[in-house]
């Protein structure tokens, strides 16, 4: 990884650092880091086109390179090929981005209302080592859908500890306070959750509240 190039796309320079990897690339076309590293940039930048023809040509140079595989799934995943990337996701869940392919598994198996299979890999997500804010935040709304509050509230917690100013884990945690019998902290955040982002939690913390 150009680490000039990426300290210039975090702070912000994203079109200046990708034209400066391009040039990189250009001198050096079988650079398997440089075509992931680019990839990943245009991955954030949503220009999925070129970047899945990236990590194709990374894929051939190295076949058995777990994070080619798992960038290749998060593309599949926001073209919805989401069967594309599950099966992408499969073959590196014992490798060392483990966490990352159980996250993901988790977010498709959520995002299909196949709680069980989502319930299963949030677990293996949020057991790694590494696990932080999303693998939390994540578990805890699998489980508040199923409104399984008690097994909800740690995971909650522990999010809302790790980010407490973040709305999605205010909303979270306090529907999870809220059906543990901890009214004044549940209402709390819910309040906290629709004055930081009214437009997408405002109408219902309303409906919550009023019940």
């Amino acid at each position: 990884m150009n680490q000039e190039v990426q300290d210039l796309f975090a702070q912000g320079q994203r079109e200046t650092a990708i034209v400066k990897l391009t040039q990189l690339l250009n001198a050096d076309p079988n650079n398997v880091d440089l075509l992931v590293q680019l990839a990943t940039m245009l991955i954030q930048v949503t220009d999925l086109t070129q970047a899945r023809q990236l990590l194709q040509r990374a894929a051939v140079l190295a076949p058995d390179r777990a994070d080619i595989t798992y960038n290749r799934a998060i593309i599949a995943h926001q073209l919805q090929q989401n069967d594309q990337a599950i099966a992408l996701l499969t073959t590196i869940l014992h490798s060392e981005y483990a966490r990352e392919a159980s996250y993901m598994l988790a977010v498709i198996y959520f995002e299909q209302a196949d709680l069980p299979r989502a319930t299963v890999f949030a677990l293996t997500a949020v057991e790694d080592k590494n696990a932080g804010f999303t693998e939390n935040l994540l578990l805890a709304q699998i489980f508040a859908k199923q409104q399984l509050w008690t097994q909800a509230l740690p995971y909650a917690q522990q999010a809302l500890k790790l980010e407490p100013d973040n709305p999605d884990i205010a909303f979270t945690a306090g529907a999870v306070l809220l059906n543990t019998q901890q009214l004044e902290a549940g209402t709390q955040l819910l309040q906290q959750a629709a004055k930081v982002a009214p437009k997408k939690y405002g109408d219902a913390v309303k409906l919550i509240l009023a019940e």
